[in-house]
């Protein structure tokens, strides 16, 4: 086995006890009941309690990673990345060591990872890049916990798209050579000319907090030019994932061939059709999240325990965990499951 190779030892998630309905989005956005279904693909999603923080979603599920894998102490683990959203428990926090400190990872390094909808695929990549640079690097822990539902104003229409917005903790284990559930390759891509699109106007630099923006639409996703970015997300969302995901297989050696699984981040119907078509995909090759929303970074480990649930994903499977959110930034990982 390469002595940089990387497996996936363990998984934990967490997802918050209550649900709102799609009757109750209608409610709240103005839309019917059939266009939150048919247009933003959602007959449910999870409703965070208010104890149900990012850090603290993110503390979860590390720690049911760590139940699971068993043999492996906390004491082990050489880094912690932070793997969630930029929205978390207090503004400017380190997340990361927050997660080490209550998992008693207590001779880790931690640090922060911010990749948007993406984040989890670039702490693989970033686990991988430390393990072949550090020998002394063995065992990493990815955690984050997303809960941009805070940050959505249901009733704006330029940012309706994000309604399926919802909140959860997810958590990876991984070790250097490792026997099971190796990566076989990363890939990534972003649109430069996005990246100021879609933003959150109050509390940064530019308009500070303070006592006129509190309550206002400053506190929520705005998009600057509305026009371009729904053009953008029905012409370009949907060939920029089916391209990134061509090109992980690529690179790991399966040209023109479909992973068993793909594990999606959440789409509305229509662009999940276009990338099921395009890559000529079944239904029950993926999970359409339908019944959970749209978490971010932690959609891809959402969609793979759905998977391995309901036997979708088997010994020997190819796993291709594809991810995008705004700025617009793409992700996607190729994990053959099961024994290297």
């Amino acid at each position: 086995m390469d002595e940089y190779s990387l497996g996936l030892v363990s998984y934990g998630l967490y997802l918050p006890a209550g649900f709102e309905t799609a009757e109750e989005i209608a409610g709240r956005s103005g839309l019917s009941r059939e266009r939150v279904v048919r247009e933003l693909g959602i007959e449910k999603k999870c409703l965070p309690a208010a104890q149900d923080l990012p850090v603290i979603m993110a503390v979860k599920a590390a720690r049911q990673a760590l139940e699971r894998a068993g043999e492996i102490d906390p004491a082990e683990i050489d880094v912690v990345i932070w793997a969630g959203d930029e929205y978390k428990d207090y503004i400017a926090q380190t997340a990361g060591i927050r997660v080490q400190e209550e998992v008693g990872a207590r001779n880790a390094w931690a640090f922060d990872l911010i990749g948007q909808g993406t984040t989890l695929l670039v702490g693989l990549r970033t686990a991988q890049s430390l393990m072949i640079g550090d020998p002394s690097v063995r065992t990493v822990l990815l955690a984050g916990g997303t809960r941009n539902i805070d940050l959505v104003d249901y009733v704006n229409p330029n940012t309706r798209w994000m309604i399926p917005a919802s909140a959860s903790g997810a958590a990876l284990l991984l070790r250097r050579r490792h026997p099971r559930n190796r990566l076989w390759g990363t890939a990534f891509s972003v649109d430069p000319e996005m990246a100021d699109e879609v933003f959150v106007p109050g509390g940064g630099t530019v308009r500070p907090f303070s006592p006129d923006i509190l309550n206002t639409n400053a506190m929520f996703f705005q998009v600057a030019r509305p026009q371009e970015v729904e053009a953008y997300l029905a012409e370009r969302l949907a060939p920029r994932l089916m391209g990134l995901i061509n090109r992980t297989l690529a690179q790991a050696g399966f040209t023109g061939q479909n992973p068993d699984y793909l594990a999606l981040r959440h789409l509305p119907p229509r662009e999940r059709a276009r990338v099921l078509e395009g890559l000529g995909l079944r239904e029950e090759a993926t999970d359409d999240l339908a019944d959970v929303g749209h978490h971010g970074p932690n959609d891809v480990i959402i969609s793979l325990d759905r998977a391995l649930k309901r036997g979708a994903v088997k010994e020997g499977s190819r796993v291709l965990l594809a991810a995008a959110g705004i700025g617009f930034t793409y992700a996607s990982a190729l994990i053959q499951w099961g024994p290297a």
